[in-house]
């Protein structure tokens, strides 16, 4: 009896240390496992040179020049960039926060907007709606109409929606506004499935051309006009030709500030260093320490690196106190390497993780770079090239992050998705240009820039 008893007691015992060793397993490899992104193997990285040794040869002496680009290419590059579309049907509406007309104004307007509307006269009506929206931004009744209008008139179902969720914002009991959303929202995800489809189609053509010679001379360009870009939303004045001559020959560029020359040393930094990150496993705080300590680290070293100790303003937006800021980040830092966030489309992924860094705005200063740049590494790490924010979307740009702050992130998501189309155009355009003549009927199908 005695030794039944023994034998139950170590065959529970080896039980109890079994079920104990499992759970600890499963709790490691489970909670604690980070996972990588898993994506298809990076080709993109290349369009980043790894180090100042490593730039590119030109056949022409560099020379530094004021207030033009001598460049055919780049001028060719830069010229399809800046020729995209850079009016915002709604830009008006997210100018203001506050309204500045009169009730009596504000009702005079719409009514007469509506009234050119119905007798056919849409541009007066155009002109009445935005000018309505403009003096009354948080007025429900005007964004609905302007929303119908624009859905109506234009067949502009994107930004009618987008009126329709700001009508809401302010009034969520519009009930006008509330039958217009739920019938334009399903179709406005279908049109954002639709643009990100069109991007992995450009993508996968632009794959095949890079195996061209022609890309080679595109790729040294964009680098550059991609730092160019970045510096001036800023608020940088070189040229991109000013800012090739500080990178290819370390001189000063004569009229320009200490701290302009130190931001384009800095985001050259960067951009190396997320070449580096594009092949890691997993991105922590301490990467993301490190792009904003290449960022500010010439022109601020002190705060470069180091979470913000101050409480700072972001126009009308307040980002959270500093004292929430590291667990922010920590929270950050897990979704960002979470299943569900790697289970997204790259592009909705890559946005998301800008925007989300911008609204915790964890440091002084960098934020918006540090952001651009996270968002950069995700799309590198998923097959994508970079993706910049052109100098003339400085506007555009804002106004989307303002609207996400709102509480609707999906105009900036598009933004996004369409800055991604457009860096896809510029590439395949340098190429086909680059090699006139060896283009197939086929081919001009998938771009077409005549």
């Amino acid at each position: 009896m005695n030794i039944l008893v023994i034998t139950i007691s170590v065959l529970l015992s080896v039980i109890c240390v079994l079920l104990a060793l499992l759970q600890h397993y499963y709790f490691i490899n489970k909670l604690y496992k980070r996972p990588s992104i898993r994506y298809e193997e990076p080709v993109f990285e290349d369009l980043i040179p790894s180090d100042r040794n490593n730039k590119y040869n030109y056949n022409y002496p560099l020379q530094q020049v004021e207030d033009q680009n001598s460049d055919r290419i780049l001028s060719q590059l830069n010229s399809v960039l800046v020729s995209q579309p850079k009016e915002d049907t709604i830009r008006y509406l997210l100018k203001n926060d506050k309204a500045t007309g009169t009730d009596s104004e504000v009702y005079n307007t719409l009514q007469a907007a509506i009234a050119f509307k119905l007798s056919g006269k849409s541009h007066k009506a155009l002109k009445l709606f935005e000018h309505a929206a403009a003096i009354a931004p948080e007025n429900a009744d005007v964004l609905n109409r302007y929303g119908e209008f624009l859905e109506q008139q234009h067949h502009d179902i994107v930004a009618a929606d987008e009126l329709y969720f700001k009508a809401l914002s302010h009034t969520p009991d519009h009930k006008a506004a509330l039958i217009n959303r739920q019938r334009t929202a399903p179709v406005v995800e279908g049109l954002d499935y639709n643009l990100f489809k069109l991007i992995d189609e450009r993508n996968d053509f632009l794959k095949n051309r890079i195996k061209l010679d022609a890309f080679e001379t595109v790729k040294k360009q964009a680098y550059y006009l991609h730092i160019y870009h970045t510096v001036g939303i800023e608020g940088n004045t070189m040229t991109v030709e000013q800012l090739r001559y500080l990178l290819e020959t370390g001189q000063v560029v004569s009229g320009k500030s200490i701290i302009e020359h130190n931001e384009v040393l800095g985001l050259e930094k960067a951009m190396q260093y997320i070449k580096l990150l594009v092949k890691a496993d997993y991105i922590g705080l301490e990467q993301i320490l490190g792009i904003h300590r290449r960022v500010m680290g010439h022109v601020d070293p002190i705060t470069s690196g180091v979470f913000r100790d101050e409480k700072v303003f972001v126009g009308n937006h307040v980002p959270p106190p500093h004292e929430d800021v590291p667990d922010l980040m920590e929270s950050y830092v897990q979704w960002l390497n979470s299943e569900d966030a790697q289970s997204m489309h790259p592009v909705r992924y890559a946005a998301l993780a800008h925007y989300k860094l911008v609204d915790i705005h964890p440091f002084t200063d960098g934020n918006g770079r540090t952001s651009r740049l996270i968002m950069n590494l995700i799309l590198l790490k998923a097959g994508y090239p970079p993706v910049m924010v052109l100098k003339e979307q400085r506007e555009k740009y804002y106004d989307a992050l303002k609207t996400a702050n709102m509480g609707d992130v999906r105009p900036f998501v598009r933004f996004v998705a369409q800055c991604t189309l457009q860096i896809l155009d510029m590439y395949i355009y340098g190429t086909i240009r680059s090699i006139e003549g060896s283009i197939d009927e086929e081919d001009k199908n998938i771009i077409k820039f005549e």
